[in-house]
């Protein structure tokens, strides 16, 4: 359960870029992470409980920043899409 720990961390360094898949697959491996830490491999669960706390966060901030702008009015979707057109 380590080993799949680290690989969904690994997953997570490119899922933190879409905010609500990043948060799911980040609880799912700092469950597995957790649940294996008193495991043979300890290491492992380390790491895999570090990457997805490391993703955890940066999704977080990802969805932060992203409700910020779009409440505050700094980024309007609508606009963007006039301009490519």
């Amino acid at each position: 359960m380590a080993r799949n720990s680290v690989k969904i961390g690994i997953v997570m360094l490119i899922a933190w870029v879409i905010p609500l898949l990043g948060i799911l697959l980040a609880i799912i491996g700092l469950v597995i992470g957790i649940a294996s830490v008193p495991s043979s491999r300890q290491d492992l669960a380390r790491a895999g409980v570090f990457l997805n706390s490391l993703g955890l966060a940066l999704s977080l901030i990802n969805l932060t920043v992203t409700i910020y702008f779009l409440l505050s009015g700094d980024f309007d979707p609508y606009l963007l899409l006039e301009q490519l057109n």
